[in-house]
């Protein structure tokens, strides 16, 4: 039985990682798609989008978000911030209370609710490959029972 829920627990970990890289990769595409629009809007003003306004701004708030989050972290390794992280938490933390801590070290403030999914979704990735190295474990299951303190 443990087998299994190790297994499972491996499993769990690729799949984390596989959608991780997928979000980057659909990011990436609604940046070639939107300046391919722009460019056809420009010599087509009757274009109308594929998608629907509202869907296109809920993409472009997603990316802008996700953006964000890559500025806030570009030069800095992920592995070293959520370990240092955890290392000065008194208690084991969820992937959301790491996303506010790292958020209020930063001192983003009001940007903090906006950007919590987004570095919530980095810091789970990371946190993935961690259990992979065997740097972090889970300890047990929050009240909610879905979400992991660490």
């Amino acid at each position: 039985m443990v087998e299994v829920v190790d297994e499972s627990k491996v499993k769990s970990a690729e799949i984390d990682g596989k959608m991780e890289v997928l979000r980057r990769e659909i990011v990436v595409l609604d940046d070639q798609n939107a300046a391919f629009e722009t460019v056809i809007r420009d010599c087509d003003p009757d274009f109308e989008l594929a998608a629907p306004p509202s869907k296109a701004r809920r993409a472009s708030s997603r990316r802008t978000a996700s953006g964000r989050v890559t500025e806030l972290l570009k030069g800095k390794n992920n592995r070293h911030t959520v370990l240092d992280i955890l290392r000065r938490s008194e208690r084991p933390a969820t992937t959301a209370e790491i996303a506010e801590k790292f958020a209020r070290d930063a001192g983003l403030g009001s940007e903090t609710a906006r950007l919590e999914s987004a570095l919530t979704s980095r810091f789970s990735a990371t946190l993935n490959g961690l259990v992979r190295q065997g740097l972090v474990r889970q300890a047990g299951t929050a009240e909610d029972g879905r979400r992991h303190p660490w």
